[in-house]
């Protein structure tokens, strides 16, 4: 189990520091207000696309990835867990493993953070056919 959360951390890692690097510029994107007509937003379509294609697409499939990954252990673990509690009550805490609750947790914050990505992308994607 240790090294299925050293796994799942790294990735998660990895996911988060292109999220911190990238996030400044997706929030700028999503800052751009489409002008009336389609021909005024040529500039700001293309940074806009750009920010989708090469930064919040990528940041968004590798979140997503390393949720699916870790997920099926992650929901295995958590079944077993409510197994144990309806069995034994409060007593099952004597089985608690922090190792085990690691991994649970970081399985869930990569799935936050892949449905948050997810959701910027699709705001970013329906900014850029506003603009086109």
């Amino acid at each position: 189990m240790g090294d299925l959360l050293s796994a799942s951390s790294l990735l998660m890692a990895i996911a988060a520091i292109l999220f911190s690097l990238w996030y400044a510029e997706i929030a700028k994107a999503l800052e751009i207000v489409p002008k009336r007509h389609s021909e005024d937003n040529i500039r700001e379509l293309s940074t806009v696309r750009a920010v989708l294609y090469a930064k919040a697409i990528p940041v968004t499939l590798t979140a997503l990835l390393v949720a699916l990954i870790f997920l099926p252990d992650a929901v295995k673990l958590s079944i077993e867990s409510l197994k144990a509690y309806r069995t034994a009550g409060l007593d099952a805490l004597k089985l608690y493993d922090a190792v085990r609750t690691a991994y649970c947790f970081v399985s869930l914050l990569s799935m936050v953070l892949a449905i948050y990505m997810a959701v910027l992308t699709e705001k970013l994607w329906q900014l850029a056919r506003r603009l086109a």
